[in-house]
């Protein structure tokens, strides 16, 4: 009984290959959003590095919501890229089968989830700078965004909370932080800097998400203790750890093992916290790549088993991390809407804008009551006109510093020689 049970076990961790670092999961046919890969790749750039970084956490939805925004106001080559980021072949998908529109309309639901259960709160602000004034938002662009499934939510949002934004970027600041604070229920207060905010923006597109959890089955506070957390670099460390004796939904696959811990909800909507838990030690990288490579497997069903566990431990932890998104998306092929020149995005405020930056801060708490964790993203934008090319120096040439030399035939482009000079002495 034992061996054909260990039989059943292996055949099941091969569905897909036999020596795969896969987890099992029925991948869906539509092409998945990129933005879970934003992540994915800025966590194996930093592995590159040695993980030199730390911890790290963020909002692919609230970047999600931001990028979807911005495809209602642009056009052409723009909009197809990101709708391609975003997963879609149309606005119209994107409008009604995108999870956006889909958790959004059990949101509104049931704004709370119930009493005791989760707690998910949304907010949309844009920010308009004075110097735009009387240009504002177009009308068409309002009654166009209004027609997302969360239309409730956008309607209040964009026609009454377009505020002026400051000409003066510490005021600016101040606005953008303090709206930050009171919907993320103090968990972001400070978004952003001085220095992320210039007097060159024209608008600001905000998305903030809050979001609040309580484990179905909550772990033991009584049972807490202390273990030791092994890290990359080989050493270990001290941390709180939490555990729970209740069944729980469980995968162990080639390469890694994997946990589900879901939230309580009174309502149709099923939230979880999935970990991911390396063989090794070292083998988060490995882990991230092919999470990376197959970004499907993110939004797939995983195959877990519920059972009765030895012994679950999972450390306590608080995270805070921000970063900018923009030189990512720029990196996996969102160009078009970072360019200057860009005359593609003209639906939004009847000008032709471009997207100068998109950050993003997000926080985590974990312990063992539940979750708790907070969202803002931003997205900075400026009217695309190309900027006057810096002037050209005055003409000279004063060879008084080290210099490199070259000797080439014109003609046939051979290069006879090619030297510095350090010191002519």
């Amino acid at each position: 009984m034992a061996e054909a049970s260990r039989r059943n076990k292996k055949s099941k961790q091969n569905i897909i290959h036999d020596d795969s670092y896969l987890p099992l999961v029925k991948k869906q046919k539509k092409v998945a959003p990129k933005i879970t890969s934003v992540a994915t790749k800025v966590l194996l750039d930093d592995a590159l590095k040695g993980f030199t970084k730390g911890n790290f956490v963020c909002s692919p939805f609230s970047l999600e919501i931001l990028l979807g925004m911005l495809a209602f106001g642009a056009t052409s080559q723009t909009l197809k890229q990101l709708l391609e980021f975003l997963g879609h072949e149309t606005l119209d998908q994107l409008r009604c089968d995108s999870p956006i529109s889909k958790l959004f309309a059990q949101i509104l639901a049931n704004p709370n989830g119930g009493n005791g259960s989760l707690e998910i709160n949304l907010a949309n602000r844009v920010w308009v700078a004075k110097k735009l004034s009387p240009v504002c938002l177009l009308s068409s662009y309002k009654e166009l965004i209004s027609t997302f499934k969360f239309r409730k939510i956008i309607h209040t949002v964009i026609p009454e909370n377009v505020l002026p934004m400051e000409n003066n970027a510490p005021k600016a600041v101040r606005k953008i932080n303090a709206w930050a604070d009171k919907k993320t229920k103090g968990l972001i207060p400070n978004v952003v800097t001085k220095n992320d905010l210039t007097v060159e923006e024209d608008l600001v597109f905000a998305n903030a998400l809050y979001f609040k959890g309580i484990w179905s089955n909550p772990f033991k506070a009584n049972m807490a203790k202390e273990k030791k957390f092994k890290l990359i670099n080989g050493e270990t460390v001290l941390a709180p750890f939490m555990t729970n004796y209740d069944k729980f939904h469980y995968g162990s696959f080639s390469g890694y093992s994997m946990l589900e811990i879901p939230y309580e909800s009174k309502e149709q909507s099923k939230l979880s916290m999935y970990i991911f838990l390396p063989d090794r030690k070292d083998g988060l990288q490995d882990l991230l790549q092919v999470f990376h490579s197959d970004n499907t497997l993110f939004y797939g069903d995983f195959n877990l088993e519920r059972r009765k566990l030895d012994e679950v431990w999972i450390p306590k932890f608080k995270i805070t991390y921000k970063f900018e998104a923009h030189d990512v998306m720029e990196e996996m092929g969102l160009i078009l809407p970072f360019d200057p020149n860009n005359k593609e995005i003209t639906e939004i405020v009847g000008e032709r804008i471009y997207v100068s930056k998109v950050l993003q801060k997000s926080f985590i708490e974990v312990d063992e009551r539940g979750t708790e964790a907070a969202a803002v993203s931003l997205m900075f934008m400026e009217r695309g006109c190309p900027r006057p090319p810096t002037p050209p120096p005055p003409a000279s040439f004063v060879a008084d510093h080290p210099f490199m030399f070259m000797i080439r035939e014109d003609a046939s482009r051979a290069v006879f020689f090619i030297g510095v000079v350090l010191n002519p002495v």
